[in-house]
């Protein structure tokens, strides 16, 4: 899938690393850091926010909530 194969480029290009390097500084806190994971992944997000054709804004909002809600467990 197309939303999938963009979401693999952007990770293969960005170092291991650095992606933890951003994950941490998100776990920490730093709405930067969160906002560039959320950009990295929103190809996949929005692909699995279609329903019946179309973009579910509700759905979208959905997963965002438990992608941030899951960075953020990691606090404690």
């Amino acid at each position: 899938s197309s939303a999938a194969s963009d979401v693999y480029k952007r990770q293969v290009h960005m170092r291991k690393a650095e992606f933890q390097e951003i994950l941490a500084k998100a776990v920490a806190g730093s709405s930067d850091a969160l906002e560039k994971i959320l950009n990295m992944y929103m190809p996949l997000i929005e692909k699995h926010s279609i329903i019946d054709g179309k973009l579910d804004e509700d759905c979208k909002q959905h997963i965002l909530w438990q992608v941030i809600s899951s960075i953020y467990k990691f606090r404690q």
